[in-house]
């Protein structure tokens, strides 16, 4: 369908595009109380997103090295941070965080790109854990301090889950953070993922005005039922309630970012959000920056596998149509590339246009 003029489109742009950082350098706020590093402030527009997730904290982590110098407004980590796996330790859990925060790179990322985070299974705690893991209260506080995150997440939210819009009028990005472990069931056709409080809070963020929504999940959404992995698609009422959600509030610009698998991919479900008069359900997928993993079947994938073992990934924004010899329409370009050799596996771009209801 879209898919042969996407690529040759994210060609043509990939041409163009390919090494150049943003045009936007973020600037840095004062030093916390808590450290002396430096926190980068909010990006006041935001035109180069980095994705990060599955990062094994023993291990090297050289596609982490390459991040500082794509120079990302915003950075997203997205779920298996570290893996902190413990049934009863918290001290292991923040151990595992003092791995990652020593390793190179890190903070030079976080003095420079505004950092959002939410967990998945292995940073929260316990492989494939839901709303039954005993350390989740420990677990959630731990998280709060070391993203530095207690502005965004109250202390008695039940989750991590948080949002921001980012940019003025017309180039207003959302970043909505899911948390789908902290009231997770256990899966069935009928299971919740989120939570009561958070289903009502996800309705007023998706209220919101914004040109360009981000939903970040740890777990695919848009994966089959029948994998081995973690997906929305086994929990299928709530899968169902998120995309008429998005169609019930009119959330033009959506697109799912998520993690959970060691190798990137694009998916897409035609007509998701409303049926015949909706628009497309986008879902782009790139976690295990030191990891690798074969990929499974997807019925959804649009896009080739990026697999290596070391590999970065970042979404770049043009926010408004340009003219002349390399005139162009609004669009976001997702990349991912092999960190040991620069290589570039996957590009697809998705025009803005595409993000709201075809007539």
């Amino acid at each position: 369908m879209i898919m042969i003029g996407l690529l040759a489109f994210a060609a043509a742009s990939f041409a163009s595009t390919l090494a150049a950082p943003s045009s936007i350098t973020p600037t840095t706020a004062a030093p916390t109380t808590a450290s002396t590093s430096k926190v980068a402030a909010a990006p006041t527009s935001v035109r180069r997103v980095a994705i990060i997730g599955c990062h094994q904290q023993p291990r090297p982590a050289p596609a982490l090295e390459k991040y500082p110098a794509l120079k990302p407004d915003l950075t997203l980590w997205v779920g298996d941070n570290v893996y902190a796996d413990t049934k009863d330790d918290p001290s292991h859990i923040e151990r595992c965080y003092a791995e990652l925060e020593a390793k190179p790179g890190f903070k030079q990322l976080r003095d420079s790109s505004t950092f959002m985070a939410v967990w998945d299974d292995h940073d929260y705690g316990s492989n494939d854990a839901g709303k039954n893991y005993a350390l989740k209260q420990r677990s959630r506080d731990i998280f709060r301090t070391f993203w530095r995150h207690e502005d965004r997440i109250p202390a008695d939210r039940p989750g991590v889950y948080h949002a921001d819009v980012f940019g003025e009028p017309g180039q207003r990005l959302q970043v909505i953070m899911l948390d789908g472990r902290y009231n997770r069931e256990d899966p069935s056709d009928a299971a919740d993922t989120l939570g009561e409080p958070q289903w009502a809070w996800l309705e007023a963020e998706l209220k919101k005005p914004a040109e360009l929504r981000f939903i970040v999940s740890g777990y695919q959404v848009l994966l089959d039922r029948e994998t081995k992995f973690e997906t929305w698609a086994k929990f299928p009422a709530a899968r169902e309630r998120l995309f008429n959600l998005i169609a019930k509030t009119k959330a033009h610009g959506v697109v799912f970012i998520a993690g959970d698998q060691h190798y990137g991919e694009v998916s897409r479900i035609r007509g998701a959000f409303g049926g015949e008069t909706g628009y497309d359900a986008i879902e782009l997928m790139f976690a295990g920056i030191n990891q690798e993993e074969t990929w499974v079947f997807n019925s959804a994938r649009v896009s080739p596998v990026a697999n290596s073992l070391h590999s970065y990934a970042y979404v770049d924004i043009q926010w408004q149509p340009t003219t002349g010899d390399n005139a162009d329409v609004p669009h976001l370009l997702f990349r991912c590339f092999d960190a040991t050799s620069d290589a570039l596996e996957l590009t697809y771009r998705v025009n803005f246009s595409e993000l709201s209801p075809q007539r």
